[in-house]
């Protein structure tokens, strides 16, 4: 263990001559680091030789030892400062009280006296040391496996098993403080885990790289988190108030990921405005969707892809859609009837119609601007397929939402 080091300041010599000799200062892993006449002497050695402990005088010439003690609580405030000197006054004694010395001892020194201080100095110090070696152990591994806490955090809290007040606590400690967040769930669509097509990719490392993956297309976002749920979902959230961007993140996503891995993925997203207390609803939502998703026929999955992402086109029909799956309009048809229950153009109608309520949560956007974001060339038409779905024509919607 370090030597602990002593520094003694009195304006005597024999003095500091009888204190280094009083006591076998190995006994206690103790070296005399230095010594000192007068107060200021003391201190810039002090400041040199950082001491664990100090012997200090009150009476001496340019600065007094309670002048001295002042300023290094300062400097050193972890020091341990004993005073000793021929100064019995109360007046003294309180002082020195006020400002937190170890002991208080007068001369002549009892030898039995400062080996009892000095023994409590040490086991002092040396339980300091050890406390303070613990903290920095403790944060050493925390820091090590910081990225193994904040994931168990991120799973708890998406699964619903947090309270709001622990939330707030480990968002803030973390520093994800959101105020709005997009939220991403992926997982690799059935074509890709049933192992016909893809035996030379381990489970594992198809997995660790799609997580890579949209961990680099997700850089220029801060604060982030690209993390694997128990069930090696992988969710992502980013700081964003718009779902368009997340639209074409998504389209990166599929694009990089088949590139790189030959696999096609179903991806969940949606903008929270809460999300201390939204997320784990809204990570259910995404989960059953998911699931019921990976029991869809491929080319339907695929059909139903190409139409979410080019649901803005004026002129996407059947026959386009049909013919990027490589099957019959016909075919394609009959399979989306039986798999969600629609035909193309109610299936069409119902993306076009949830995005243009996404829209209208910004007020900026006028109607006949959201009709024509969302594929319709007059917003009578829009207004008409949007009555149908909703019940209610979008002016009225906008309202009874409070925009």
């Amino acid at each position: 263990m370090e030597m602990l080091k002593l520094l003694i300041a009195d304006d005597e010599p024999k003095i500091i001559r009888g204190l280094k000799k009083s006591l076998n200062w190995d006994e206690w892993n103790i070296q005399i680091a230095g010594e000192a006449q007068d107060g200021e002497t003391a201190f810039e050695l002090a400041l040199e030789v950082k001491p664990d402990i100090l012997f200090l005088d009150i009476n001496m010439p340019f600065l007094n030892g309670l002048q001295l003690i002042g300023k290094l609580k300062k400097e050193m405030p972890s020091s341990i400062i004993i005073i000793i000197s021929g100064h019995d006054e109360f007046s003294y004694a309180q002082e020195a009280l006020r400002l937190n010395v170890f002991e208080y001892l007068l001369k002549p020194v009892n030898p039995d006296d400062l080996k009892r201080t000095v023994t409590k100095a040490v086991n002092h110090l040396n339980e300091s040391r050890r406390s303070n070696q613990l903290v920095q152990w403790m944060n050493e591994q925390l820091e090590e496996n910081v990225d193994l806490v904040r994931n168990s955090f991120l799973c708890k809290w998406v699964k619903g098993q947090l309270n709001e007040e622990e939330i707030h606590k480990q968002l803030h400690y973390f520093r994800l403080d959101w105020e709005k967040v997009g939220i991403f769930v992926i997982k690799p669509n059935r074509i890709a885990v049933e192992g016909n097509i893809g035996d030379a990719w381990e489970m594992d490392l198809l997995f660790f790289s799609m997580q890579n993956i949209i961990d680099e297309l997700l850089d220029a976002f801060e604060p982030r988190v690209v993390f694997r749920d128990e069930s090696n979902h992988i969710v992502a959230m980013i700081p964003t108030e718009e779902l368009e961007p997340m639209d074409l993140l998504c389209d990166q996503f599929e694009e990089v990921i088949e590139k790189l891995t030959g696999k096609k993925i179903m991806i969940a997203k949606k903008v929270v405005e809460k999300p201390p207390t939204e997320i784990p609803d809204v990570y259910s939502n995404f989960i059953k969707e998911l699931n019921e998703q990976s029991m869809i026929m491929p080319v339907v999955i695929l059909a139903k892809r190409y139409i979410d992402r080019h649901y803005y086109k004026q002129d996407l029909t059947l026959q386009e859609v049909a013919k990027e799956v490589n099957v019959s309009p016909s075919y394609l048809s009959r399979l989306l009837k039986e798999e969600l229950g629609s035909s193309f153009i109610d299936y069409l109608t119902q993306v076009r119609i949830q995005y243009a309520i996404k829209f209208m949560e910004n007020p900026s956007y006028k109607i006949y601007e959201i009709a024509d974001k969302v594929g319709y060339n007059t917003q009578h038409y829009f207004s008409t397929a949007f009555k149908k779905v909703m019940g209610v024509s979008p002016s009225n919607y906008v309202k009874e939402v409070g925009h």
